[in-house]
């Protein structure tokens, strides 16, 4: 590693928190997992420790001894924070100097086109849809959670659905198999009983968007409501990429494809493309290449002026998958 500067790029989760570390020639030198990092879904001091326990550990198990620059993709931010934010943030555990932030759907945007113009459509319990123009500016659409609208988004597709099974059970709206579903689901004998189920005590946004996959089993299975509940939700995220195109300014743009909604369900995928293609037949639309952590070491490389070239990226892609 002699003459090699040391990057580690995390990308920050609600469940877990992955770091990388890599040399500037692109030479992965270690991978590991550690707690959710998330300060939106617990609190800013468990974010912080779980942080400093991750990196700490991969630099441990690697020996690695010093670090050029820290690259955290956070889920719970959307554009790159003020440094005032940052050095709040990592005080007392990393020096701030060698610190840099932004969100994880950015890191991915940077896995997917290496700081090139392009798009990150990102669908798993949230939504969110982000972009970098030709004039390396970042623009966001959707992301507004649970409570503003997530169209598109795991959650969404699952209240949809639980919403259609009630109207189906009251008589209010199309019968669908979602009636019956939704039962089985929550593991309740009648609907009445979802109330308390739902509400005492409250039920986690995770364990609401978890019935997304029953709509999508059904919709496979054919039933017309959960179809059009599956379309709605394609057609929303297609809504993303036609805004972020026009922000970008380029019809060939690079469109990467996120979250488990997208990469697990190839039916929702394969809508997605074929719509957007409709209207811009030449963009280039697929799924990421690199993970959202290696999209972070490089994103630190962009911040401190390093060139990103082929042979680092390159090398990256034959040094990574030994850690995957």
């Amino acid at each position: 590693m002699l003459n090699e500067k040391v990057y580690i790029g995390v990308d920050g989760g609600g469940t877990s928190t992955v770091a990388i570390a890599m040399t500037d020639r692109g030479r992965v030198l270690g991978r590991t997992v550690g707690e959710q990092t998330n300060y939106n879904t617990s609190d800013m001091d468990t974010a912080k420790t779980n942080l400093k326990m991750t990196i700490d550990k991969l630099m441990d198990e690697y020996g690695i001894e010093d670090y050029e620059c820290i690259s955290i993709g956070m889920s719970s931010l959307d554009y790159e924070p003020t440094r005032d934010f940052v050095e709040s943030f990592i005080d007392g555990i990393f020096p701030s100097q060698k610190v840099v932030m932004h969100s994880d759907v950015y890191m991915a945007l940077m896995g997917m086109t290496f700081g090139e113009p392009g798009i990150m459509i990102v669908s798993g319990t949230g939504s969110i849809g982000i972009a970098i123009d030709q004039q390396d500016k970042t623009h966001v659409v959707g992301g507004w959670g649970y409570l503003l609208g997530d169209e598109g988004s795991g959650y969404d597709i699952a209240f949809k659905g639980i919403e259609a099974a009630l109207k189906s059970y009251e008589g209010l709206g199309e019968t669908t198999k979602l009636e019956e579903r939704v039962l089985d689901f929550f593991k309740v004998d009648t609907h009445r009983d979802l109330i308390d189920v739902f509400y005492n005590p409250l039920i986690s946004i995770s364990k609401i968007a978890s019935f997304g996959k029953e709509v999508i089993e059904i919709a496979d299975d054919g039933d017309l409501v959960s179809i059009f509940i599956i379309n709605d939700a394609i057609k929303s995220l297609a809504n993303y990429a036609y805004n972020l195109i026009g922000k970008v300014g380029r019809m060939d743009c690079i469109i990467g494809m996120y979250g488990s909604v997208l990469q697990k369900n190839p039916y929702i995928s394969n809508s997605f493309v074929e719509q957007v293609h409709a209207k811009y037949p030449n963009v280039r639309i697929g799924f990421p290449e690199l993970k959202p952590e290696v999209g972070a070491a490089l994103y630190a490389m962009k911040k401190r002026g390093y060139p990103l070239n082929k042979e680092i990226i390159e090398n990256i892609k034959n040094t990574v998958v030994k850690y995957y």
